[in-house]
């Protein structure tokens, strides 16, 4: 079914869905509608997942809908923890600007400060250029790369960027491998010791986990259509895994200025250029408040979307990935936004 196909369904399903009776309470509706939505996704094959959904800092939908992994027989329920994808990338940019606040380092510092194992080119790029993708960095090798060591080996045996740092963007994981470096080398800690202990653990978020493995419990694996499960596999480390719960409390505190203060959230939201992906994702800040934050993210078979406003949160995350979570949104939108029901 191609992702054409599976829009058409979706749109049916929300048309569908405006044709309501009058037997429920307006809050019920709304659930009903959801509900009807998910499970004729999951009937059609659209969707296997989680979703969270808030109004005005209110949970007021929760569900999990289809199967843990590729055997088809455990179901998947809303402790499950997925992989974000690069939403995952926003635990090291945060992590950067925390030991910024703490006068640990500034963004103009070159990353040779704190990596002087590097070659010469590491004196041109600051840690701005790696949160906003502009360090001119390589792309990482990935069928040469098992582990960090391997590509920490590479970028020294790297004798050229591929352009001068702050000239260009380049969407780029060997920027957020060296984040992630860095705030090992400041904080004295390995990253994920630092994300579970100094991000997480002061937001109340118990349940995370960094680089799970295949025996981790609760946690969702990853399959494609034919039901063959994908192998994990981390070829640099550093990947926060949420449950729903865990990751509407980051993104609450991403929002609330919790962890970074409001000035340092600002600067991770500014993009290179217009479009441009940032420490964030993409966002915006308007008197004093997160008026948007939205970020997108997959690896292997997993997909998570995270689109938040002051008026509501939608999260979703599958482990079958189909291509159409903003499809999905919409149509949760068109649900919320139904003024029959409101």
């Amino acid at each position: 079914m191609n992702t054409i196909i599976k829009k058409l369904k979706i749109i049916v399903f929300t048309i569908t869905l405006t044709i309501c009776t009058n037997s429920y309470s307006q809050k019920d509706q709304i659930k009903v509608n959801l509900d009807t939505l998910f499970q004729k996704a999951l009937q059609s094959k659209s969707f296997n997942g989680s979703v969270l959904i808030a109004k005005k800092g209110k949970i007021v939908y929760t569900k999990a809908f289809g199967k843990a992994d590729a055997s088809n027989t455990i179901p998947l329920n809303t402790d499950y923890r997925f992989h974000i994808g690069s939403i995952a990338k926003e635990l090291n940019a945060v992590g950067i600007m925390m030991l910024k606040e703490q006068g640990k380092l500034n963004l103009d510092d070159p990353v040779s400060k704190f990596l002087p194992e590097l070659p010469s080119w590491a004196n041109k790029i600051k840690i701005i250029n790696l949160l906003q993708y502009t360090s001119g960095l390589p792309q990482i090798k990935w069928n040469e790369i098992n582990q960090d060591s391997d590509n920490l080996a590479h970028l020294q045996n790297t004798l050229a960027l591929d352009f001068e740092p702050g000239t260009k963007y380049d969407y780029n994981n060997n920027n957020v491998f060296l984040q992630r470096r860095i705030i090992e080398k400041i904080s004295n800690m390995s990253f994920n010791s630092f994300v579970l202990t100094k991000i997480l653990k002061p937001i109340g978020i118990k349940n995370a986990v960094v680089d799970p493995d295949e025996k981790e419990p609760l946690f969702a694996k990853s399959f494609n259509d034919k039901g063959k499960q994908d192998v994990l596999k981390y070829n640099i480390s550093g990947w926060t895994a949420f449950n729903l719960k865990d990751f509407y409390k980051w993104s609450e505190a991403i929002n609330s200025f919790k962890i970074i203060n409001q000035e340092s959230t600002r600067e991770l939201f500014e993009p290179f250029s217009k479009d441009n992906q940032t420490g964030l994702g993409e966002g915006t800040i308007e008197n004093g408040k997160v008026t948007s934050h939205i970020h997108d993210g997959a690896a292997f078979n997993y997909q998570a979307l995270l689109i938040s406003s002051p008026n509501s949160t939608i999260i979703l995350m599958t482990n079958n990935k189909q291509n159409n979570l903003e499809e999905i949104s919409n149509s949760i939108e068109s649900i919320l936004s139904n003024k029959s029901l409101q």
